[in-house]
């Protein structure tokens, strides 16, 4: 989760409640849509809202949330590359956790 960084807020563009492996989503999220202890533990509780940049890499996804419903997100990216290898450690950060860990979204032109 991170500062909302756009002056304005797309609003729903190619969205998705089922994204498919590869897919790279962006949620919005208004303050009052997400748990207030979860706000505290990340320190974004002073934000009006705020940003999830998520990567799917495993199927089966359904973004439903029971508090709230369908939870939209807009598909902007595909990774079509390393894929495999990207899934391969995800799984190993969700085993043995994120400590030391660092997610970097840069764009490599072809």
């Amino acid at each position: 989760m991170v500062e909302r960084f756009a002056a304005e807020e797309p609003g729903l563009e190619n969205p998705t409640v089922t994204p498919i492996p590869g897919d790279v989503v962006y949620f919005s999220f208004n303050g009052g849509m997400l748990d207030r202890r979860f706000k505290e533990e990340k320190g974004i509780e002073a934000l009006p809202g705020v940003i999830d940049l998520a990567i799917f890499y495993g199927r089966n996804n359904l973004l439903l949330n029971g508090d709230v419903g369908w939870v939209p997100g807009n598909v902007y990216g595909t990774i079509v590359d390393g894929l495999d290898r990207m899934a391969e450690a995800c799984n190993d950060v969700w085993r043995s956790g994120s400590v030391g860990e660092r997610l970097v979204y840069q764009r490599f032109e072809q």
